[in-house]
């Protein structure tokens, strides 16, 4: 596979296992993924119904979004493309869950697809994927009268979980563990917040000698939450704001 996946309660990360060295001016060229770049077979869907329910998109008839990331890749050398997408409807405790196993399911059927199209080894050298993920009903259990030693032991069992549990999709074999509040941990890697991109600067910075967190050249976020009249919500704008990177619409890069 070309990507490490790494699965922990609040997110989704897959990571490129062979990008080439990341100079100081690298470029990030960042996107959402549902109604930005993939889409249900059925264009009148909202949601997809299982793994292999996607498409990319055309903005333009016969031109794919996937050209233009492939696009990208092949124009500018210091490029790199991550994904950041909110994905409320699946549950990563337990890892083996069906939601959580039919969106990794679909990551990977996509990047398969992509390995099979003309100069895609080349973009999935340069691409990373960050997803949120959704409460598990498990690690919050609900408050009632009169038991708060119940909830007491519920809550030292979630934390204890937390520190302990390895996901079995883990490479790295890196521990889950909560950092703060876990409400916070949760809300903070959804857009409009921005918990996945620091965890996105976290790990490409780790990649690099130079790159930091200061110096990082981001180039654009393309999204389709940009709070229009068509738009569920405005939180891909709100997101590049807080980022204080450029935003664009998909009609903006697909369709030039």
């Amino acid at each position: 596979m070309s990507h490490s996946r790494y699965i922990k309660p609040e997110i989704i990360k897959y990571i490129p296992k062979n990008s080439d060295p990341l100079p100081i001016d690298t470029h990030i060229y960042a996107f959402d993924l549902d109604h930005t770049l993939i889409q249900p077979k059925n264009p009148k869907a909202i949601f997809a119904k299982g793994p292999n329910d996607w498409k990319f998109m055309e903005f333009k008839e016969n031109e794919p979004t996937l050209n233009t990331l492939v696009k990208v890749c092949q124009d500018d050398p210091l490029a790199q493309v991550v994904i950041f997408t909110n994905q409320g409807g699946v549950i990563t405790v337990p890892s083996t869950s069906k939601s959580c196993s039919n969106f990794t399911q679909k990551v990977e059927n996509i990047f398969k697809y992509i390995a099979t199209q003309p100069n895609g080894d080349l973009l999935l050298k340069k691409l990373w994927l960050y997803s949120s993920t959704m409460k598990p009903a498990a690690l919050f259990p609900k408050k009632k009268k009169n038991h708060n030693k119940k909830n007491s032991i519920s809550k030292q069992l979630t934390l204890s979980f937390l520190k302990t549990e390895k996901s079995s999709d883990n490479e790295n074999g890196n521990t889950v563990s909560p950092s703060g509040d876990l409400e916070s941990l949760f809300s903070s890697m959804r857009k409009p917040c921005i918990g996945m991109a620091e965890q996105f600067i976290k790990d490409i910075c780790e990649r690099s000698d130079v790159l930091t967190k200061d110096n990082i050249n981001w180039i654009y976020y393309c999204g389709d939450a940009a709070g229009r009249k068509i738009d569920f919500s405005d939180s891909d704008k709100q997101f590049a704001e807080k980022l204080g990177i450029n935003f664009k619409i998909p009609e903006d890069i697909f369709k030039d």
